[in-house]
C-alpha cells in the first residue's frame, strides 16, 4: 500500500484500514491544474487570497493518511511530504468501538473509535472486524463494543414514543 516505512510494519497484530475514496488520475491532474491557475491568479491579480487557497489545495493533494489497529492501539500516520505526523490512541484510552455496515461499501465495515469526547471513523475489511475486536479486548478488557444499527433502532423507537407522549398531552 505504501512505499514509506510505517510504525506498525513490524507488528504482527496490525490490521490496516481500507481506503475507500481513491483519487483517479484525471481528477488529480485536474486539481494540479487548478492549483497552478490559482497561483497564477494570485500573482497577476489583486486577489492574493488565491495563493493561500492554492497552497491549501496543494497540501491536500500531497497528503496521505495511513491507519492501523495494532497491539499498541489505534495508530494514525499522516505523510505530507514536507512533514509527517504520528498519533497513537493507546487501547487503555479508547472507551468504545462502534461498528456499522454501510450498504454502498460491500465487504467493508465502518468502525468508530471513541476516546473521551472524540470519535474517529475508519473503514476496515469486513473479515478483519473480529480481529480488531480481539486485539482491542486483549489489551483493554473494559472497552465497550456497540452495534450502530441497534443504537439507531433504539433511538428511532424512543423518538416515536416521545411523539406519542406529546400527542397524548
Amino acid at each position: 500500500m505504501s512505499d514509506i516505512r510505517l510504525p506498525w510494519d513490524d507488528d504482527s497484530e496490525a490490521i490496516k484500514y481500507v481506503y475507500v475514496n481513491p483519487r483517479n488520475k484525471f481528477s488529480e491532474k485536474y486539481a494540479y491544474m487548478i492549483t497552478s491557475l490559482l497561483i497564477i491568479l494570485g500573482i497577476f491579480t489583486k486577489y492574493k487570497l488565491t495563493v493561500v487557497l492554492a497552497l491549501l489545495l496543494l497540501l491536500s493533494l500531497i497528503t496521505k493518511k495511513y491507519v492501523a489497529a495494532s497491539s499498541k492501539g489505534l495508530e494514525m500516520f499522516t505523510d505530507m511530504k514536507i512533514t509527517k505526523t504520528y498519533k497513537l490512541w493507546d487501547w487503555s484510552e479508547i472507551d468504545a468501538i462502534t461498528y456499522e455496515k454501510v450498504p454502498n461499501q460491500k465487504g467493508k465495515i465502518l468502525l468508530y473509535f471513541t476516546k473521551g469526547d472524540v470519535t474517529k471513523r475508519f473503514f476496515f475489511d469486513e473479515n478483519d472486524q473480529d480481529r480488531v475486536f480481539e486485539v482491542a479486548k486483549s489489551h483493554n478488557k473494559k472497552i465497550k463494543i456497540y452495534d450502530a444499527y441497534e443504537y439507531k433502532q433504539n433511538l428511532k423507537r424512543f423518538k416515536e414514543s416521545m411523539k406519542k407522549s406529546k400527542k397524548k398531552k
